[in-house]
């Protein structure tokens, strides 16, 4: 073969293959709808892919935490509230009984009933499990958080778990601050002022309800010696407060919840922008490339036996 015809055969090969490579690469395109096929398509398009996938893997994290968060805040608030409404109906019993010089002993039974059931139904609340965890025992969600009694033993550490970049909420409560118990005594302060009037009734001298008192600490704050009625009003308003918290939380995580929605619908689009085919245009370009590419078969075939002999008369 001579010099010009391996120059020339070199030639046709380079632009064969590059012309196979553009059909090759927009066939894939439009076969799979995907615009970058390796990262040497375009470097800096796959990793800025690359980044917002990592994002997008990072928002399911949250969303799956923030859906079993939001579950377990729902179940604490409607434990909190039922609680908190059960005691307001025995505030309502209390301030009776103050009013009360004597009850007979039928009367003092019922009002007992009423008050024993109203005690184990805050316990009850106290107690709330979601699946085999408990939710007011702290770190320590194996543990029952509360004796019969009303006693805590679970811990005052609370599990933390990130719903957004740099936001960390609770995933279990420490029910020594949620249920309002008596720092000095270690029980719920509501449960304990209730054994302490059922005492009361039983005695049969309902006139110490008046003067019976209760040294109470709650949240770090000392009370001192407190009557019962005012004991009673104090440890139902951290119930309240902390049931308010959990609501404030759970508005919390709804906004923040919109917000990973809407930002992943963002990254998607931003995604497709980088990755997805431009059908139209691979269209375009493939044609193109296989008009060239039939262009240069045509080029070949006319030019490959040319020789100056051919032009000699």
């Amino acid at each position: 073969m001579r010099i010009p015809d391996i120059a020339f055969f070199d030639t046709f090969i380079k632009y064969d293959r590059l012309k196979e490579k553009d059909i090759k690469k927009f066939t894939q395109q439009l076969a799979s709808g995907k615009k970058i096929l390796t990262p040497s398509d375009n470097t800096v398009d796959t990793v800025r892919s690359l980044r917002l996938s990592n994002i997008a893997d990072d928002l399911n994290v949250y969303r799956k935490n923030i859906d079993i968060v939001k579950s377990t805040l729902e179940i604490a608030e409607d434990s909190l509230r039922s609680t908190v409404d059960a005691m307001q109906e025995t505030r309502v019993e209390i301030i009776r009984l103050h009013n009360t010089g004597v009850l007979d002993y039928e009367d003092a039974q019922i009002v007992k009933d009423f008050l024993e059931g109203m005690r184990d139904y805050v316990i009850d609340m106290a107690n709330v499990k979601v699946g085999d965890s408990y939710i007011f025992s702290g770190v320590r969600n194996q543990i029952t958080p509360f004796d019969s009694a009303g006693n805590y033993s679970g811990a005052v550490e609370e599990s933390k778990v990130f719903i957004s970049k740099g936001v960390e909420t609770s995933n279990n409560f420490s029910g020594k601050d949620y249920f309002g118990v008596n720092e000095i005594t270690n029980k719920i302060t509501v449960v304990e002022v209730i054994d302490q009037i059922i005492s009361i009734i039983d005695s049969g001298d309902l006139s110490q309800i008046h003067n019976r008192t209760i040294n109470l600490s709650i949240g770090g704050k000392s009370y001192g010696d407190v009557k019962l009625l005012e004991a009673f009003d104090i440890g139902l308003s951290e119930l309240m407060k902390y049931q308010s918290k959990i609501g404030s939380d759970v508005n919390v995580i709804d906004n923040i919840y919109q917000q990973h929605l809407q930002i992943e619908v963002n990254v998607k689009n931003l995604q497709s922008k980088l990755e997805d085919a431009d059908y139209a245009y691979a269209i375009s370009e493939l044609e193109k490339a296989k008009t060239s590419y039939q262009a240069l078969l045509s080029s070949i075939a006319q030019n490959k036996d040319l020789s100056l002999l051919n032009f000699i008369s």
